[in-house]
Formats: C-alpha cells, structure tokens, sequence
C-alpha cells in the first residue's frame, strides 16, 4: 500500500512539474510575440490576441516563435 502511494505522489509531482513548464512556456512565447507585435505597431493585433486563441497560434507561427 505505501508503494502505490508513493508512485502516485511521484506521478502527480511530475505531472504537476510538467504543467508548470508548460505554463512558463506559453509565457514566454506570449511576451514574445507582444514584443514583436509592440515594435511593429500592430497594437489592434495584439489587442485581438487577448480575445482569439487561434489568431494568437497564427501569430505566433507568423513570427516563427512557435
């Protein structure tokens, strides 16, 4: 029994670990594109990121960051 409760908490701290990763990830690639998108002046474009996931991903292709 302690076994399976070990594994269990090795398996959520790596899950947890992961998220985490994943999370600075986005962060980083998200103040990216604001820098590049700032320093061409296409502000609406930043603006409409905030509010469409998939304008964002096409952004984000566009600018090679992901």
């Amino acid at each position: 029994m302690m076994l399976e409760e070990m594994l269990k908490d090795e398996r959520e701290a790596g899950r947890n670990e992961g998220l985490k990763i994943g999370r600075l990830e986005d962060k980083n690639q998200s103040l990216e594109l604001a820098n590049a998108l700032v320093s061409q002046g296409r502000y609406e474009d930043l603006k409409r990121c905030l509010e469409d996931e998939a304008f964002m991903e096409g952004l984000l292709e566009e600018f090679g960051i992901k």
